[in-house]
């Protein structure tokens, strides 16, 4: 890995939203890291076992992985995850 790729670290703080204690991670990923990969990233971290359908949103972009079978987010309208880096959002 060459410098340039590491320009963009982002420090996050992931937070599960209504959690009582609060259930919270902070992580560095670079931010040449794409959507997709960041999702694994996010199931490692909280310990999840990728079971239920996500997305990220940014503005008004819808993005996941593009199944037509679903609607509501998930359907033909979401870009797809793996074609976007973290720091383009």
């Amino acid at each position: 890995m060459n410098v340039k790729q590491l320009r963009s670290i982002y420090q996050l703080k992931v937070t599960l939203a209504n959690s009582k204690p609060p259930i919270w991670r902070r992580i560095l990923v670079s931010g040449n890291i794409d959507l997709a990969g960041f999702h694994v990233v996010l199931q490692i971290v909280m310990d999840w076992t990728n079971s239920h359908l996500h997305q990220f949103i940014s503005e008004r972009t819808i993005h996941g992985i593009p199944d037509d079978e679903f609607g509501g987010g998930f359907g033909s309208e979401t870009e797809d995850e793996k074609k976007y880096k973290l720091s383009q959002l």
